[in-house]
């Protein structure tokens, strides 16, 4: 009960806004699925953070062979092409959250206006599912452990990128795999 009120308080808390961007995922490889971490962190100095998972409990999110999929919220994950069913949630300041959460719960809703797209660290796997490439690429402004944008493949002549546009409509951060 004490964790409910918790989670209530920080949804109440917290104003009803999305995260400042959508995210659009593109796997253009076509050769090649992806399978890594999606990661979600808030540039507030506490940081709670979040990981996308794909077929719970694996903590994978993966992008088929020429799969797409568009974020509007974290909270609406679940409906999208490539559904993120549950996320992985940690804060810092308060452990006791910490967690797995299905897409559509209110820890999940409150996190909206707090944390932002960090980055995908991840594989891309051939049809035996055999790694034949890895790829860290996000935002090195929220997290020194994506210190690059855009990386070329060491073993494949892939390529993979992370953006962010900015319109008068809105920004839309983009991960895009060739």
């Amino acid at each position: 009960m004490k964790k409910l009120t918790f989670i209530l308080s920080i949804a109440a808390g917290i104003s009803a806004s999305a995260q400042s961007t959508p995210l659009q995922v593109n796997n253009y490889n076509p050769d090649y699925t992806a399978v890594g971490r999606l990661m979600t962190m808030s540039p507030l100095p506490y940081k709670p953070y979040m990981y996308a998972i794909g077929t719970y409990p694996s903590t994978n999110y993966t992008i088929p062979i020429n799969g797409y999929s568009y974020y509007e919220h974290f909270d609406t994950s679940g409906t999208a092409n490539i559904p993120i069913l549950y996320w992985n949630y940690g804060d810092p300041l308060n452990p006791s959250t910490a967690g797995t959460y299905p897409y559509n719960h209110p820890l999940i809703t409150a996190v909206n206006s707090v944390d932002e797209w960090e980055g995908y660290a991840f594989s891309l796997r051939d049809s035996n599912g055999q790694s034949v490439d890895s790829f860290e690429v996000g935002d090195p402004v929220l997290s020194g452990g994506f210190l690059q944008s855009s990386q070329s493949g060491y073993n494949t002549p892939s390529f993979a990128e992370w953006f962010t546009i900015s319109s008068g409509s809105g920004d839309i951060t983009y991960l895009q795999i060739y």
